[in-house]
């Protein structure tokens, strides 16, 4: 999941459709296969979530022993 999470990076775009408004994303191309869809051309939002949920309860897990030790 960590290694998923690194190898995101978020861009900000405007859809053709509407110029004025900004919008922070991912290029489908460029994620990890794990939260790709299969064509490459669409990405999985809820993938992405667990993805995030996971790295954070590795992260709490290492923030608890550091606070106990």
């Amino acid at each position: 999941a960590i290694e998923a999470l690194m190898a995101l990076n978020p861009v900000k775009f405007r859809y053709k459709a509407d110029e004025d408004e900004k919008h922070v994303g991912f290029i489908a191309e460029d994620v990890p296969e794990l939260v790709a869809s299969k064509d490459r051309k669409g990405l999985s939002a809820m993938d992405i979530v667990g993805v995030l949920t996971k790295v954070v309860q590795a992260q709490q897990k290492q923030i608890d022993a550091l606070m106990a030790s």
